[in-house]
């Protein structure tokens, strides 16, 4: 009687698998932050969208969701801003013993290094009293033209910012206020913000304007601070100076230089070249992913269309999805991401079409050129400057004819 060898027989009842066809193991399949190729996509929509899928993803057994680790950056500005603090309290010390020559020193090295640290300011109102101190300083030696011009380099900033120094001496505040009000008549200039990519946040000298390209009409001549936000979370800005009637124009593009920021900076340009695909095997390397999504956003209508690709490690190919659409606000791409996602875990292999390379990332023709943004400086973007209603007039009803007092009836006595 043929049996079984004992070894043989041991292993076929303790892994009964082993009769049955291995299952494949999970794919890795990375997500990139989604670009934008047009200004009028909403900020942070490309690194939400991203958001979601994976969030789909991660919930899906078929597939190991990974990422490339990226160490947190320090802040570049952090450095700038705290030497200027410091050189600003020692201003304000040296100006109490009126040692007027070292303060105005120590103010002349506080505004430059804020000056350096331009984009990492919080509050702008640092540098607006940094400005009215040295404005003091000058004023306390005797020269005024010199006050003058750091007095207005300060309410060119904040025009309506009431300035604490001015409550110290009533000399000073009227001062202030003749000089705010001679800026207010003066010659007005615009600023012109662009970005690589554009739809970058832009805020000036601290208030919110808009995003990329953007015109801020009314500056006031003087020094501004500028600030825009790219879609790879990088910030970057500086000072800008604006002359009355002129047009200024800053640019802003992305420093990071990691797979990711690459990507983005080429796709936001409408751009799918061998400049992407390097950035993408590179994210792919270090994530450890066999599959990459990738792609952008631009508007379709009142809503959003998303280009999408996927690259395969395995084989080098690209492909293009199926093209998506929903509202602005994300709020139906959710079914969208749970339909990719499930695709996704079932046959990767077939899904989308060869994409091809050198070409546009969007399926769907865009509008030629970029529309520019307008704003009014110092209004909140999404806000309107509303004028006061004057209180209505009061109706001349002519002259009032007296009331005819009421004549009261006594009471009748019991």
């Amino acid at each position: 009687m043929n049996t079984l060898p004992t070894c043989a027989l041991a292993l076929a009842l303790a892994s009964p698998a082993l009769a049955q066809e291995a299952s494949p193991p999970a794919a890795k399949v990375a997500v990139m932050q989604f670009a934008a190729l047009s200004g009028d996509v909403p900020a942070r929509a490309g690194a939400k969208a991203a958001a979601m899928l994976s969030t789909e993803l991660r919930n899906t057994e078929a597939v190991q969701l990974v990422g490339a680790k990226r160490a947190p950056a320090a802040d570049p500005h952090q450095g700038a801003l705290e030497q200027a603090r410091k050189s600003v309290q020692e201003a304000v010390e040296l100006r109490g013993k009126r040692r007027f020559r070292l303060a105005e020193e120590a103010l002349q090295k506080a505004i430059a290094d804020y000056k350096s640290g331009a984009p990492g300011i919080a509050e702008m109102g640092e540098l607006v009293d940094a400005f009215a101190l040295l404005a003091a300083v000058q004023y306390n030696t005797g020269r005024d033209e010199e006050g003058l011009k750091s007095l207005s380099a300060a309410l060119a900033l904040a025009p309506s910012r009431e300035l604490p120094l001015a409550k110290t001496s009533a000399l000073f505040s009227r001062v202030v206020e003749d000089t705010r009000k001679g800026l207010a008549a003066g010659s007005k200039g615009t600023l012109l913000v662009e970005s690589t990519p554009p739809g970058a946040a832009v805020a000036v000298d601290g208030v919110t304007a808009g995003s990329t390209p953007i015109e801020v009409r009314e500056v006031p001549a003087g020094m501004h601070v500028w600030k825009v936000s790219l879609p790879s979370g990088d910030a970057t800005g500086g000072v800008v100076e604006v002359s009355g009637g002129k047009q200024a124009k800053v640019a802003a593009q992305a420093a990071a230089k990691d797979p990711e920021s690459r990507a983005l900076a080429a796709l936001s340009m409408n751009r799918l070249d061998a400049e992407v695909l390097a950035a993408v095997k590179e994210h792919a390397g270090a994530a450890g992913a066999d599959l990459v999504l990738f792609g952008a956003l631009a508007r379709e209508g009142k809503g959003l269309g998303l280009d999408a690709f996927l690259y395969e490690v395995s084989n080098g190919q690209l492909k293009r999805l199926p093209r998506s659409s929903f509202d602005s606000d994300l709020l139906s791409a959710g079914l969208e991401f749970y339909r990719l996602a499930g695709q996704l875990s079932q046959k990767p292999s077939e899904l989308g079409e060869p994409a091809k390379v050198p070409g546009p990332v969007a399926s769907v023709p865009l509008p030629s050129g970029s529309r520019v943004a307008v704003a009014q400086y110092g209004v909140e973007a999404g806000k309107k400057e509303e004028p006061e209603e004057p209180a209505p007039a009061e109706k001349d009803e002519g002259p009032r004819v007296p009331l005819e007092p009421k004549k009261r009836t006594p009471l009748k006595k019991k």
